[in-house]
């Protein structure tokens, strides 16, 4: 009797385990909402399309809205890096940046125009200022040329952030929570285009000059 109760509560224990390190929890409609402990990292998998990964240095209280019958087959990575109290975090993932109130925003800062690659965008919302890593997964070939972008609202722009490709993901670091997308485009450095911009106004510079000398030497 003993040991029954001693086995079953050790198969009770590794399946239990076998949850936790599969991380994948399956969500029959669009809305969650669940408790999340540290150092876990859990799969969302909503409609058994759109997966949403969730990693927190800190538990979290997480609300997902998740329209994965539109968004279809993706998985999103989110990992919190440097919380160290309970944080409240509300994700609202959506197929295009209309459906979140973003609707005038086609031009990344730095100016670069880009394109909203439509098919995912996500709002976040979090009650503290934390560091975050942020990763969508796609192949090599997707990831060229794209970066990771939030939406201004003062500006009405995509912004660019740098982004990187690792391990299958297009990722991005940030302490911004906002509506964020993934852009077609290169983001280029607000000190690139100072150099860029100096070197126009030199060769401008330069141009008039000379027809200035031209036009004196036409005249004697």
């Amino acid at each position: 009797m003993v040991l029954g109760i001693f086995l079953l509560g050790a198969i009770v224990t590794f399946s239990a385990t076998l949850v936790a390190a599969q991380g994948d929890v399956e969500i029959g409609g669009n809305m969650h909402q669940v408790k999340q402990q540290a150092q876990v990292q859990v799969t969302y998998r909503f409609r058994q399309r759109t997966r949403l990964r969730v990693n927190s240095s800190a538990p979290v209280q997480l609300k997902m809205d998740c329209d994965a019958m539109n968004i279809g087959d993706r998985i999103f990575d989110l990992a919190i890096l440097n919380a160290t109290e309970d944080i409240a975090l509300n994700m609202t993932c959506r197929q295009n940046e209309e459906e979140l109130g973003v609707q005038n925003g086609s031009l990344v800062r730095n100016r670069v125009r880009a394109q909203v690659r439509t098919g995912f965008c996500i709002q976040i919302e979090c009650n503290l200022t934390v560091r975050a890593r942020i990763g969508m997964e796609m192949t090599q070939g997707e990831a060229t040329r794209a970066s990771w972008a939030y939406f201004d609202d003062e500006t009405d722009e995509w912004v660019a952030v740098e982004s990187t490709y690792e391990d299958g993901m297009l990722v991005a670091t940030t302490d911004h929570f906002s509506v964020w997308t993934v852009v077609d485009g290169s983001v280029i450095g607000a000190g690139l285009w100072a150099v860029i911009g100096a070197s126009l106004v030199a060769v401008a510079a330069l141009t008039a000059i000379l027809i200035r000398k031209k036009k004196v030497q036409v005249v004697q």
